[in-house]
């Protein structure tokens, strides 16, 4: 990819990188006494966009769905910054987090879930599906390009849940590379991936937050 060609997504994903959540943020969204409370931090954070269909009524049903509408709005976003050439790749991505439950029906209710689901019923490990798809994706050259986001795509094939320490440690690898890869495909993987991150620690405040205020006469967290 030549640089000419990557200058708009670079702009663009610089512009959101910096309007991400700074730890004093986190900390009001993640110590917020009820899910109203933790919204509100967070809508006062980049990560407004990412919450618009929540509410204080939410339920956990309706947390999750958001927020996997919301990741699938920003992978193709941000997948129409780039060359046409890497669309498909970095379409592929918004079903890296879900692999983990790729079991179920709901997470795979997302672009490329049914043709994953296919290769799931036929045998395929849901990992070993998501890279072949992610192969037959990828423009000629694709994978040596790519290869410095396997910390990216092994914590995931892994699957959650990662404690905060190695959250830090896979986003603070994202950054460097999407400094160092800036003019490059790898970059753009390199932010959703820590969009990724940012959504994942969103939606464990969010539950926690919505478990404080959780009654009897409630539906169970």
């Amino acid at each position: 990819m030549r640089q000419a060609g990557f200058a708009y997504a670079q702009a663009r994903m610089q512009a959101r990188f910096a309007a991400r959540p700074v730890p004093p943020e986190w900390q009001m969204i993640e110590t917020g006494r009820d899910l109203a409370q933790a919204l509100d931090a967070a809508k006062r954070t980049g990560l407004a966009p990412f919450v618009a269909r929540l509410g204080q009524g939410s339920s956990r049903a309706e947390i999750e769905a958001g927020l996997r509408a919301a990741w699938a709005e920003q992978v193709a976003e941000v997948a129409r910054w780039v060359p046409p050439k890497w669309r498909a790749a970095l379409g592929w991505l918004v079903l890296l987090p879900h692999l983990g439950l790729a079991d179920a029906e709901m997470p795979l209710a997302l672009p490329g879930g049914a043709a994953l689901s296919r290769e799931i019923e036929a045998g395929a490990a849901p990992g070993a599906a998501w890279q072949a798809g992610l192969a037959a994706r990828q423009p000629r050259g694709g994978a040596a390009t790519l290869e410095p986001l396997a910390p990216l795509f092994a914590a995931y094939l892994e699957g959650p849940p990662r404690a905060l320490a190695e959250r830090r440690r896979l986003a603070g690898q994202l950054e460097r590379l999407l400094r160092a890869r800036a003019t490059q495909p790898a970059a753009a993987f390199a932010f959703l991936g820590l969009v990724a991150l940012d959504l994942e620690r969103l939606r464990g405040a969010l539950l926690l937050a919505r478990l404080f205020a959780v009654t009897g006469e409630g539906e169970a967290a």
